[in-house]
Formats: C-alpha cells, sequence, structure tokens
C-alpha cells in the first residue's frame, strides 16, 4: 500500500459522507447498484432468515475490503466505503506512523484495515475476533497486512473460555456473550447458536508481546467491563487512548454505560466526545444512546484538541 496521505483521504471521507439532499441524490443515482440495491428492506428480510454471502467493496481510502452482506458494517462500507464518520475521522488526524493499535472486537476489519493504512510497515495492529465466521473474513482482509496480528479470541478480564452468541451472519456485529444489543422486538427474532471461544485479559496479551500501546478501540457487544477489568495495568502504565462503544439497551448482567465512564475516570481518563471527527469535552450523562466516546489521560489534550495532540 502507498504512503497515506491523510488529507486526500480525509476530503474523499467528508465527500461521502455529505449523503442527504440534493449531493446525496446526485450520489445514489451516480451509483445505484452500490448505494440502492438491494433495498433495505431486502436486506434486512435476509437478515432475519439468515441468509447471507462472501463479497467485496472498496473503502474510502481505496483499498479492497472482504465484506459480508447484508451483515449492517458490510453493507454501510459497500455503500459508503467507511463505517462511523466520526471516529474514522479521528484515526485520520490522530493514529501516526509506527503507532501500536489493539482493536477489541474487530469484526470483519474495517477499523484493522484503516489502522493498518495509518501506522504503516513500522506500526503494529492487533485484532481480537473469536467468532469463527468472522473470522474467517477479518483474515482475508488481514493476509496482506504484515503490520497486523490476528488473535483468535474474546477479551475478557482473564484468560478463560467462554460461552458465546454466534447470531449468523446478517447479526454479526452483535455476537456477543451477552444478550444481544438490539431492541426487544428484534432480540427476539434474531438467531442464536451457543459456542465456546477462549478469552484472554490485555494486561496479559501486551505483558506477554512487550506491546507499547498508543491506542484501544473497545467495541465488545456489553463485555467493556470485563475488557477494562482485564487491563488494568495498561491503564496505569501505559494509558493509551481508547475509543470505548457506549449505549444503553438494558443487557441482562451488563452495566450502564454511565458506569463504564465512570470507571475509566477513576483511572485518570477524561472523556471526550467527537463532533466531525473533532474531540470536545464531554459531560458525563445518565444514560447514553450509541455513540463511541474517546478517553485520554487527564490533562494530555487541551481543550479544544487540535491534530497535534
Amino acid at each position: 500500500m502507498t504512503k497515506p496521505d491523510r488529507a486526500v483521504w480525509r476530503t474523499e471521507l467528508d465527500r461521502r459522507s455529505h449523503t442527504a439532499g440534493v449531493r446525496g441524490l446526485a450520489h445514489r443515482l451516480r451509483h445505484p447498484v452500490r448505494t440502492s440495491f438491494p433495498s433495505t428492506r431486502t436486506l434486512r428480510a435476509q437478515r432475519h432468515r439468515g441468509e447471507g454471502r462472501p463479497s467485496t467493496a472498496r473503502t474510502f481510502w481505496g483499498q479492497r475490503m472482504a465484506i459480508a452482506l447484508p451483515e449492517e458494517v458490510s453493507i454501510s462500507i459497500h455503500r459508503h466505503g467507511y463505517v462511523d464518520y466520526d471516529l474514522t475521522a479521528f484515526l485520520l488526524s490522530h493514529l501516526r506512523p509506527g503507532s501500536t493499535v489493539l482493536d477489541v472486537g474487530a469484526h470483519i476489519g474495517y477499523y484493522t484495515m484503516l489502522a493498518g493504512a495509518l501506522v504503516g510497515p513500522g506500526g503494529r495492529v492487533v485484532s481480537f475476533e473469536p467468532t469463527p465466521s468472522t473470522l474467517s473474513v477479518l483474515r482475508t482482509n488481514a493476509r496482506h497486512l504484515p503490520q497486523v496480528t490476528v488473535v483468535p479470541a474474546a477479551v475478557w478480564s482473564k484468560r478463560d473460555e467462554l460461552e458465546f452468541f454466534d447470531r449468523g451472519l446478517g447479526y454479526s456485529a452483535y455476537n456477543s456473550a451477552f444478550e444481544a444489543r438490539l431492541p426487544d422486538v428484534v432480540r427476539r427474532r434474531v438467531p442464536s447458536e451457543r459456542i465456546s471461544v477462549t478469552a484472554v485479559s490485555l494486561d496479559d496479551h501486551v505483558s506477554a508481546e512487550g506491546l507499547h500501546v498508543d491506542f484501544v478501540k473497545i467495541d465488545a457487544e456489553s463485555a467493556e467491563a470485563h475488557v477494562l477489568a482485564g487491563m488494568r495495568g495498561l491503564l496505569t502504565s501505559g494509558q493509551p487512548v481508547i475509543s470505548l462503544e457506549v449505549g444503553d439497551l438494558d443487557v441482562t448482567d451488563a452495566p450502564s454505560s454511565r458506569e463504564l465512564v465512570d470507571t475509566l475516570m477513576d483511572a485518570g481518563y477524561e472523556p471526550w466526545e467527537l463532533r466531525r471527527g473533532t474531540p470536545v469535552p464531554h459531560r458525563p450523562q445518565t444514560r447514553y444512546a450509541y455513540q463511541n466516546l474517546l478517553f485520554a489521560p487527564t490533562g494530555q489534550w487541551p481543550a479544544p484538541h487540535t491534530k497535534e495532540a
């Protein structure tokens, strides 16, 4: 892969993110197959039936990627070339060549591939993914990235064997050791197969590999408290910047998002939220809708945050 041109990539990301109004209509008319077919309704029906097929798409930075339609992340990549504008834009400005990134809950590998492109051959990306079907797609996407190491395991508070729920290709983004993070009416219709997976802690893995970690992306589908419990050493000594998915859907045995925020603040971190990819100070809330919050060691980022941070 060529050396990343972050300015060009950001321009392309911004262009693709403007999908509303006349500009968005023109984009859909120019690319009707990629952006409109099959319809959302058709894809939703296929997910409910457990149907799926491998495919490929091109990311906004120009890399070919294996995807798994009709899964939600794959649809976004197929239609737009990216997932979650805010976190993607932040990574474009934050990740530097030579950095080390941990991708907890790597899924099919979108953030793994983006991080691999940004940290370059001198950096490292360690991607954790336990579900065999999803792991297969992730490995396909990582096979030409020597800076990427795929770990076939869930991340937990300690090394263990977990009962895990594989929700099929269409709902693979919700595979978890807990109930699916979906509304009840959808949750009841999602297929779910119990499997056994290996789990590891980040502290153990980082110690064994001798890593100095710069950034951790955590998307662990209600297991975030266990992930944080297994990285206390990393929070104390390494103090990487952390991205944490939050969102309260009342999953049994999972703590509230506010409890996760408080855990990181008690560990010496400040919370930040993203606005068009730029971190701004975050005021903790009682209840959270879905979003990715950032956490940086207290005092590391001035307010407002600049790209040099």
